[in-house]
């Protein structure tokens, strides 16, 4: 190992290790208790030294796509200033087994909320005097209608709510917050205020009402936006009064996440041995791999356009909400790429095989298991877990062509064609969107498509040949849209 490799790797050790300790340090001072009820997982964080002493209940509710590990930010910030919080999947959604119901505005969310409130309320450091409810997107329709069916809620956080209509009394104090970058849900926040009154009333008798716009956050970053976290806490804390033992914290996981990451990549690349340089025996072109790679995105997506026209169920594919469509996507994309392009497809070689699974085993561990902890639930249901290995596959030709298709020059080469597949990426889809609107859902998540593939493509930046890119990309994403999107 050269110098250089070796001082990069010391020091994606060192981001590691900090960036662990830092996050294990969030939880200091606090209790943690999971559960299961009538096969809902959820979690109850409270403060540690509780003593004969109750606290006020949060319930925290998740958006579409969500879980309760991405509330968990907002969970810690409630129960260092003194709360009991209380977070859960929704059905269909991470650990939860039943499928999900198309609809996000029929009783089933409520109906979560009603079971998960049943257990939660019997731990002994809950108050059930003194309830607030704080929902996110999804979870705002099942926060906006517990508050009305409960009365006795005395705050309502509802954070890029969707269209559930509210009064001029109830929820009583209702905060209402959206993000600068998420327009529409700006406008749904403008029509809630408008429902319940406008800004104004007083937190002693429940009327008040306030609406903030959060500077430089959408739809999925508002949730960790230290202006969010600050809004609700000071909205709690007029509703019921500074909690005895409050301790201060500010949500910084996100910054030690992110470090870790880089300490992660840094060591996969240094450490996992390179591929050997192979001949090529085809060189193509520029232009013409440009041309492949818009050329098979543009047909796939106009391919399933069509589909849908002819009655096929783009949204519920495979009985993934939104995901499934991005699997028969890949696999149609890299079909056709692979069959304009027509290229000489070898058996992978050992050391490739060994590679794409260190490399993987790389995003798992550092991305993707820890970041369990901070913004994903990672570990895969057995409902979910089956359909690995077919999503793997038909993932498995896409993959195997951007390989290809990037595989010509250095380091540089790989990042430019990280761009260039990004920009791609998202032109398409965000044409998928406006010709199909059932899959509007997927716009939510696009911003977050060129980080996923940086974080593989780091890695790789070192290798040669199709096969490592192809198998070690395969896996991981694979993974992650299994893990992410709702069955239904």
């Amino acid at each position: 190992m050269s110098k250089s490799r070796l001082t990069l790797s010391v020091l994606g050790l060192l981001l590691i290790s900090g960036a662990l300790w830092q996050l294990k340090q969030s939880h200091a001072g606090l209790v943690f208790e999971t559960g299961e009820s009538t096969g809902i997982p959820y979690q109850i964080v409270a403060p540690e030294n509780r003593g004969l002493q109750k606290h006020p209940l949060i319930l925290v509710a998740h958006g579409l796509a969500g879980s309760g590990t991405i509330m968990h930010g907002l969970a810690l910030t409630f129960a260092h200033a003194g709360y009991v919080v209380a977070t859960w999947d929704f059905d269909g959604h991470a650990g939860n087994p039943h499928p999900m119901k198309e609809d996000i505005y029929s009783p089933w969310l409520l109906d979560n909320v009603e079971q998960v409130f049943k257990t939660v309320s019997k731990n002994i450091a809950v108050d059930t005097s003194r309830i607030a409810i704080v929902g996110h997107s999804m979870g705002t329709a099942a926060a906006l209608t517990f508050a009305q069916v409960h009365p006795s809620t005395q705050a309502t956080v509802a954070i890029s709510p969707v269209n559930t209509a509210v009064t001029t009394e109830l929820p009583r104090n209702l905060l209402l917050m959206a993000g600068q970058l998420e327009p529409d849900f700006v406008s749904h926040a403008r029509a809630r205020l408008a429902e319940a009154g406008g800004v104004g009333g007083d937190i002693q008798t429940g009327t008040a009402r306030q609406f903030h716009i959060i500077p430089g956050v959408e739809h999925i970053s508002i949730i960790f936006a230290p202006a969010t976290h600050a809004l609700a806490l000071d909205w709690l804390d007029a509703t019921f009064g500074v909690q005895k033992g409050a301790q201060p914290y500010v949500d910084r996981r996100l910054l030690w996440y992110g470090l870790l990451v880089i300490g992660t990549l840094m060591l996969a690349a240094t450490l996992i041995p390179r591929n050997p340089p192979l001949i090529q025996t085809k060189k193509v072109l520029l232009q013409r791999r440009i041309l492949v790679m818009v050329t098979s995105a543009l047909s796939a997506t106009l391919i399933l356009w069509l589909a849908g026209l002819m009655g096929l169920p783009l949204n519920t594919l495979f009985g993934i909400r939104a995901g499934g469509y991005l699997i028969l996507w890949f696999l149609v994309a890299g079909l056709t790429g692979l069959g304009l392009l027509k290229p000489e497809i070898l058996r992978p070689a050992r050391v490739e095989l060994v590679n794409a699974l260190l490399i993987f085993a790389g995003l798992w561990l550092g991305i993707g298991l820890v970041g369990g902890g901070v913004w994903i639930p990672w570990l895969l249901i057995s409902k979910r877990l089956v359909l690995w290995p077919l999503v793997f596959l038909a993932l498995l030709p896409w993959c195997w062509l951007m390989g290809l298709l990037s595989s010509y020059g250095g380091v540089g080469t790989r990042l430019v064609w990280w761009f260039g597949h990004s920009l791609t990426l998202f032109g398409v889809l965000f044409l998928a969107i406006k010709i199909t609107p059932e899959l509007g859902f997927l716009m939510l998540l696009l911003p977050v498509f060129p980080l996923v593939l940086l974080f593989h493509v780091v890695p790789n930046m070192v290798q040669r040949g199709s096969w490592t890119f192809a198998l070690s990309g395969a896996l991981f994403v694979s993974w992650m849209l299994l893990a992410v999107f709702p069955l239904i």
